[in-house]
């Protein structure tokens, strides 16, 4: 009896051609609404769309469909797309909906989060220590997000945890949007250290104070109105 080669798993953190395409599509759109570039009430036209970005139709549509379903734009009886009224202020309105349930998700995951994932983090940390390597902006980057997904990750609610990470997937938005000042980056970093040092002493009140400070911090520093 023969049998068959195995065909090796595709790895499914790499995305398709066709869904990249489709990111790409959402990403450019978003961006132009984030910025005010594109402005509430405004149509968008698939097949307009498709030809000043050199591709077919479907990848349009479907990014469009994305859109929808996030409530950035609205499709209507005729499948119309209409940017929502006030669609320009869905990263602030994020936001905001991150500093009500972050701190809340700190001080539950001072109580969980693994001594595993703090030396990944003390290591992240390291890599990203301002001015210390050509690219630390980039590895400051990469330290924001497993820092605040590590706290989702351990909030030990399972819901908490996958709306934090949820909207986060909109973070890089914003890092495309705006360039991030290098006092700003620095100024975050200080506020990340602070915040591992609360969830390494198993403090969840300072753990949840030090997430609010720095979500509040943020707010105050952005360089738009509409991008955080």
């Amino acid at each position: 009896m023969t049998h068959s080669p195995v065909k090796p798993l595709s790895r499914p953190e790499e995305p398709s051609a066709d869904s990249s395409r489709v990111n790409e599509v959402y990403e450019q759109i978003l961006l132009q609404i984030v910025r005010g570039e594109l402005t509430g009430g405004t149509e968008l036209k698939s097949t307009q769309i498709a030809q000043q970005l050199g591709l077919s139709r479907t990848p349009v549509v479907q990014a469009l469909q994305r859109l929808a379903a996030d409530g950035i734009v609205s499709l209507e009886m005729n499948k119309r797309a209409v940017i929502r009224p006030g669609a320009e202020n869905w990263l602030m309105e994020l936001h905001e909906l991150r500093e009500l349930l972050e701190p809340a998700a700190a001080a539950r995951a001072a109580e969980r989060i693994t001594a595993e994932d703090l030396a990944e983090l003390d290591r992240l940390a390291a890599e990203s220590r301002p001015h210390s390597r050509p690219d630390w902006q980039a590895a400051a980057q990469r330290f924001d997000f497993a820092l605040h997904l590590a706290i989702a990750r351990h909030a030990g609610n399972f819901a908490l945890g996958e709306t934090i990470r949820k909207i986060w997937a909109y973070k890089r938005i914003s890092y495309l949007a705006i360039p991030e000042p290098e006092e700003t980056i620095e100024k975050g970093y200080g506020e990340h250290l602070a915040l591992i040092e609360a969830l390494r002493a198993r403090d969840g009140e300072t753990a949840r104070a030090a997430m609010l400070y720095h979500l509040r911090s943020v707010a105050a520093h952005r360089t738009s109105k509409t991008i955080v």
